[in-house]
């Protein structure tokens, strides 16, 4: 087999698999795809974050670290995932809260991380005000609960939501642009995966809406 056709093969064989545990349980469902994302997260921080030292355009270390976070407010939304019984008496309105900020906090990181292509990044600095803001985020929705409501029991989806995935799409299209005029700065390849990237994430947030 061409090896060139076995990374298609293998990320079709994923989706694949993914779309019949969808026909036997959707919180399977959710489970294993929140879990393949959490885990590219995750890897994604430990490759940027052992490679540092190594880097002259700190943009993936920048991503790396947000991605950190990103990773830890999906891993807390797929624990609150209705179903899951880990936070007893929450209703979906957590789960769907907790997946914004999340996102809210990705486009922001993609927007923000051109500024880092031609300057070094204090990572150990970067790293804490990920911490503070996470942890920030974590507050505002429990226990102070100043969120903004993003689901209410018996009427669906409040406007919040479903005006922040256009919102979130528009930032992740801004950052997209943003990349597209420093791709110079890039390996090709390297360029179009983070170039596709953020089409998918905004292909996945006009889903949403």
């Amino acid at each position: 087999m061409d090896r060139r056709k076995f990374p298609f093969l293998f990320g079709f064989s994923i989706l694949f698999g993914l779309y019949l545990t969808s026909l036997y349980s959707y919180l399977l469902f959710h489970g294993l795809a929140e879990m393949f994302s959490i885990i590219i997260a995750c890897a994604t921080f430990m490759i940027a974050w052992n490679s540092r030292r190594f880097l002259d355009n700190h943009y993936l270390l920048f991503i790396g670290i947000a991605y950190l976070f990103v990773g830890g407010l999906d891993t807390i939304h797929t624990l609150a995932y209705q179903g899951m019984g880990v936070f007893s008496g929450k209703d979906a309105n957590l789960p769907t809260q907790l997946w914004i900020a999340a996102r809210y906090l990705q486009s922001l990181s993609l927007l923000l991380a051109p500024l880092w292509i031609d300057r070094k990044l204090k990572a150990n600095s970067v790293l804490l005000a990920y911490g503070v803001v996470a942890a920030l985020l974590l507050l505002a929705i429990s226990p102070w609960q100043i969120f903004p409501d993003c689901f209410i029991e018996g009427r669906g989806l409040t406007p919040f939501k479903k005006i922040s995935e256009y919102i979130i799409s528009l930032i992740l299209a801004t950052a997209m642009l943003l990349l597209r005029q420093r791709r110079k700065e890039f390996d090709p390849a390297v360029f179009h995966l983070l170039n596709g990237a953020i089409l998918a994430t905004i292909a996945a947030e006009m889903a949403f809406t």
